[in-house]
């Protein structure tokens, strides 16, 4: 079975988000749909798929972030993970990939003020971890293909296995933020739910027709130089 190719019927998850801030809620919208989106309260961190074209108002901020790659629950709340910056390195099977170079948790947990004293120093325990999960390294992703799958995986998939959600295309066993990822599919944001992988991008040597480097060591069909 062929690989499929970049066409049109693959999912594609929204690239770029919208962050408006309110009093009571966090509401994540896409530019490409504005009936898109959803919202998670400042208080408990419970989260509400958008109903249609909703109005809450005017937002206190509004910025941009490219995508959130999950939430976690502490004693005090919820606390959700952004990607706050991102670079394109390359492309797999046609599909551009982009690495993570900034995240941030932006924290839904205005319940601490009803925490014991020793519940508010675990906390703050657990927010020192969480600032080293915003600094992990290398995390790569694609918004339009699962890149978890390896090529040899791939050819063996079903026909239309691309147009499943991204977070359904992936290998669970190679995706870093798989917990973070459980609330977001519980409410079906398929198109908001990011996989991420951890590892690196290395650039190959590409075995292309031009005029070899030891011809005497390579048969006369096979010819390298650098892509």
């Amino acid at each position: 079975m062929e690989i499929e190719p970049n066409s049109i019927d693959h999912f594609k998850l929204y690239s770029q988000l919208e962050l408006q801030e309110f009093a009571d809620k966090f509401v994540f919208r896409s530019p490409e749909s504005s009936t898109e989106g959803f919202s998670v309260s400042r208080y408990d961190g419970n989260i509400e798929k958008l109903n249609g074209d909703m109005s809450f108002g005017k937002p206190s901020k509004v910025s941009t972030i490219y995508g959130v790659a999950g939430t976690i629950r502490l004693l005090a709340g919820s606390y959700i993970l952004l990607i706050t910056s991102r670079k394109e390195v390359g492309n797999y099977l046609g599909f551009p990939i982009f690495c993570v170079m900034s995240m941030k948790f932006l924290s839904c947990n205005e319940a601490s003020r009803h925490l014991t004293c020793q519940e508010k120093r675990d906390e703050t325990y657990f927010m020192n971890l969480l600032t080293i999960v915003e600094s992990t390294p290398g995390l790569y992703y694609s918004y339009e293909t699962d890149i978890t799958v390896n090529l040899q995986r791939r050819c063996n998939l079903a026909k239309g296995w691309m147009s499943k959600p991204v977070w359904k295309q992936a290998d669970p066993r190679f995706v870093w933020n798989k917990n973070l990822l459980e609330e977001l599919i519980e409410n079906k944001l398929d198109g908001f739910i990011v996989p991420l992988l951890q590892g690196n991008i290395l650039k190959f040597l590409s075995l292309l027709p031009c005029l070899p480097l030891f011809p005497s060591a390579f048969p006369p069909s096979l010819r390298i130089c650098n892509s």
